[in-house]
């Protein structure tokens, strides 16, 4: 059997019969020996399971380097600076970022270099990827795990890290909002029907959305995206956050997949919707809603500088 599968049985049997489709989500991504992006075969971009917009032209990458490069001259030049990249895929962000930032002396010499991943496989593609790279480069594991947490000054930017957090699976059932979960039953993963879990549902999602809600209308809610949000403000002292993710806003994020639910799985880039097919070694992902996503950061002491189309701001960092 796969252990992976295996591993998942034994939690549902822990948990009394069923776990979150979160908890489910966390184990198939991120499980630390089988998890899908902790295989000894993750490829991201050619070969793999899907592309992300730093490998199809390094554009992508000296737009971000040159947006960064302006925060550092708004905020004075500091002579201490941190850029910090969460998840950083295969390291192409990282590369065209750093040879951009060569161009100017004393940013580069300001410059430290965090990457925070959590795959030990995609760390070391990672490191060969910018092994020739003279910056001033650290990876850790964790956001807490770096020095002089809650005192850095400087920017850290993501790169489709939102859209790959676990969600709780939601659904309109007798008038009532009721949650997924995950049980094992018939030799299969299946989905049953429970108590919401979490209080923090009712704060998040738009009471006037939920009135439009129609019978086995289905939202994948991402509690976890506050929760990393969090973890990032803290981490800083003075700076800013830059994410790139596909979503959208209230109530739309979630009303224009309400028929199945948001979550889609990618194989060999392959678009499908069964999370219980090819467990560890496909894909899950579900649109970032922003307008959490927003708020969260404001709740902490963030300012909303704006949200953009990725078009829009290559054009605005181009010009």
């Amino acid at each position: 059997m796969n252990p992976l599968i295996a591993r998942i049985q034994q939690k549902i049997r822990e948990a009394g019969g069923r776990i979150t489709f979160a908890s489910f989500m966390e184990e198939v991504l991120y499980h630390p020996l089988f998890g899908y992006y902790n295989r000894d075969s993750i490829t991201i971009g050619e070969g793999g399971d899907f592309y992300t917009a730093p490998m199809v032209h390094p554009i992508f990458g000296q737009c971000v380097a040159r947006q960064i490069l302006e925060i550092w001259e708004q905020m004075g030049c500091p002579t201490k600076f941190t850029v910090i990249e969460m998840g950083a895929g295969n390291g192409t962000l990282a590369r065209d970022m750093l040879q951009e930032w060569r161009k100017d002396e004393s940013f580069s010499e300001a410059l430290t270099y965090i990457i925070v991943e959590q795959s030990p496989v995609l760390q070391k593609q990672q490191k060969q990827q910018l092994k020739e790279t003279k910056a001033s480069l650290d990876w850790y594991w964790k956001l807490s795990e770096i020095p002089q947490y809650g005192k850095l000054t400087g920017v850290i930017v993501s790169n489709e890290l939102f859209d790959a957090l676990p969600v709780h699976r939601l659904m309109m059932e007798n008038g009532e909002l009721v949650e997924r979960y995950v049980t094992w039953m018939e030799d299969a993963f299946k989905e049953v029907s429970g108590p919401i879990s979490d209080e923090r549902f009712a704060e998040i999602l738009d009471i006037r959305m939920l009135e439009q809600l129609l019978e086995g209308d289905r939202l994948d809610v991402s509690l976890r995206t506050g929760e990393v949000l969090r973890e990032m403000a803290n981490l800083l002292s003075r700076g800013c956050i830059i994410t790139f993710d596909y979503g959208d806003e209230q109530p739309d994020v979630y009303l224009k997949y309400v028929s199945k639910g948001g979550i889609r799985c990618y194989f060999h880039q392959k678009l499908q919707y069964n999370p219980f097919e090819k467990i560890g070694e496909q894909d899950i992902t579900a649109d970032v809603d922003f307008t959490y996503l927003m708020r969260t950061g404001e709740e902490v002491g963030l300012q909303t500088a704006g949200i953009t189309t990725q078009t829009n701001f290559w054009q605005g960092s181009d010009s």
